[in-house]
């Protein structure tokens, strides 16, 4: 079985961490990036965190699924519910956490490299979850060295941060590739949102947000 299950790519891990601060209930999310995603990976949230228990068995393949029965594969409403993200991350890079609830005094930091546990401290921190997943596919030199140019992994990353923004327009996202400022979007409507990812010229070609479904359709005729 390969280490990088379910990570092709730096954009893999953005859209599995991004997915990640959405489910913990975060209201502000960023994520940073260095050399196309292979030297850091950087995404911040605001959500609840994590006690220092869950946030280390949250490496631990399956420990976090919300799966707990059958009838749970049927009422999913959250994207990580396989417990297989973190884990697959771990496998492949070296990953910092730094997470702290709000009832918390003290945030609890965890350090992993390629699956190998490091060590687990104590901080203080802002509520929330910071991950930096550093050096990606470090011990994968194959996938590493066939990751496509940096231009196609911007665009990629891009992607991919669109996508997940997109459909959470409640939400306020930043993005920054090298320090450099990419998207940085507000908490907005749906209409804003799409303007705000995909640009202005878009504006005259967009509908009100009204659902086709709830139209009053015209009485046919009798006769």
């Amino acid at each position: 079985v390969s280490k990088s299950q379910g990570v092709n790519r730096p954009a893999s891990v953005v859209k599995e961490m991004m997915e990640n601060a959405v489910d913990a209930g975060a209201r502000n999310i960023t994520v940073r990036y260095r050399n196309a995603g292979k030297e850091l990976i950087r995404i911040t949230d605001d959500g609840e965190g994590m006690s220092p228990a869950d946030a280390r068995l949250a490496f631990d393949k399956h420990a976090t699924s919300k799966i707990t029965n059958i009838d749970d594969v049927y009422r999913l409403h959250t994207f990580g519910f396989r417990g297989e993200a973190l884990a697959s991350i771990a496998a492949i890079a070296h990953v910092e956490l730094i997470t702290r609830r709000e009832e918390d005094e003290l945030g609890v930091k965890i350090e992993i490299e390629g699956s190998r546990f490091l060590r687990q401290e104590a901080v203080v921190a802002q509520k929330g979850s910071c991950f930096s997943v550093k050096n990606l596919f470090y011990n994968v030199p194959a996938r590493r060295r066939v990751l496509e140019t940096s231009t196609t992994e911007h665009r990629h990353i891009a992607e991919e941060f669109r996508r997940v923004a997109m459909c959470n327009p409640d939400l306020s996202f930043s993005l920054y590739g090298d320090e450099a400022p990419i998207f940085n979007v507000p908490a907005s409507n749906l209409k804003q949102r799409i303007v705000g990812l995909i640009g202005k010229s878009t504006s005259s070609n967009l509908l009100e947000d009204v659902s086709y479904t709830q139209r009053k359709l015209p009485t046919k005729r009798k006769g």
